[in-house]
Parts: structure tokens; C-alpha cells; sequence
């Protein structure tokens, strides 16, 4: 099996899950449910996710790679700011094809409680990712405060986009990325 047979098998399966813990809610979902679901035995499913919250919150892992990336790839003259803003509209560039999964996700993070305290300890990573950057931006150290206050409040802000995506179904993800960083720009530029 290639990897892009694999990748496209873990997301069909990730959207057979996702569609399945929308309708018949998170905790009355088993694996096998989901195996089901996604037309795999259990084993298989297990090749793919080790459990039931991967399927939601593995993707945050894989997006937290991307981020990391994408900060590097930015000239390191742009300010902490200009940099996260480029790396956080590259890594939330989702095809109109997309949303509707990416909107089940985040439903699920945002209502199970389960859930929600399992993605605290991802965005946790996201935090040192981008407080690392911005430490080398400023030429500080990670620990230091305004790497720390910066981190966190940029974090906070996405998570505020796309609490706000979520009720607008109208609104555009990148315009709501973008409005949220011309707001953290007045304030850390």
C-alpha cells in the first residue's frame, strides 16, 4: 500500500468518523462503529488511528507539523507577527471540499468535553511553536514573557476564529484569519 493510498483511506475514514460521532454523538460511538463506518475491520482502523480521539484530534498534530514548517520558511527579518500570520493562513488553507469535515472536527472539539481537554495539550504545542518563533524573532528566550503573552494570545485568537467560523456558516475562514492578525498586529506590531 502507498502512502497516498494510505492517506486517502485514513481520510475517508476520518470523515465516515467524524460524520458518525456528528450524528450519533462522540461517547455512543465505538471503534467498531467507526471501523464499520469507514468499511475496515477493527485492525485496520487501528493502523490508522490508536483511538477514537485521534480520529478528531490526530489532525491537529499533522497541522501543528505544517505550522512549524511554515514559521521556518519565513524570512526571519518579518516580525513575530507577519510571520504567524503567514504560517497560520498557509496552514489553514482548507478547499471548499474540506470545510464541511473540518467543520465537524472543530464542532467536536469545541462540545465534548473529552475532546476539548485532549486538544488543550495539543494547542499547548502550538503555543511553544510559535513562542519559540517569535523568541527567535525578538532575539529572547522562549520563557520569557513576551514570547509567552504572544504565544497564547495568537493561539487564543484562532481558536476565536474559528469558534466565530463555526456560528457564521457564511463566514470565510481566511478573512477571518486575516481580520484576527490585522487585530493582534495593532497590538504587537
Amino acid at each position: 500500500m502507498t502512502s497516498a493510498t494510505r492517506t486517502l483511506r485514513a481520510r475517508r475514514l476520518e470523515a465516515a468518523a467524524l460524520e458518525l460521532f456528528t450524528v450519533r454523538g462522540f461517547d455512543a460511538v465505538t471503534v467498531d462503529d467507526l471501523a464499520a463506518a469507514g468499511g475496515v475491520g477493527r485492525r485496520t482502523f487501528f493502523r490508522y488511528f490508536p483511538t477514537k480521539l485521534d480520529v478528531v484530534l490526530g489532525q491537529l498534530d499533522d497541522a501543528l507539523a505544517a505550522l512549524v514548517a511554515a514559521l521556518a520558511a519565513v524570512p526571519s527579518a518579518a516580525d513575530p507577527t507577519s510571520a504567524a500570520r503567514q504560517a497560520f493562513l498557509q496552514v489553514n488553507a482548507y478547499s471548499p471540499g474540506d470545510e464541511p469535515v473540518l467543520r465537524r472536527r472543530l464542532a467536536l472539539i469545541e462540545t465534548v468535553p473529552e475532546v476539548a481537554a485532549r486538544a488543550a495539550v495539543r494547542y499547548e504545542a502550538w503555543e511553544r511553536a510559535v513562542a519559540l518563533d517569535a523568541a527567535a524573532r525578538w532575539g529572547q528566550a522562549p520563557d520569557e514573557l513576551r514570547p509567552q503573552v504572544f504565544a497564547r494570545v495568537v493561539v487564543a485568537a484562532m481558536r476565536g476564529v474559528f469558534t466565530v467560523w463555526l456560528a457564521s456558516p457564511e463566514a470565510e475562514l481566511r478573512s477571518l484569519v486575516v481580520a484576527a492578525f490585522d487585530d493582534l498586529g495593532r497590538g504587537f506590531g
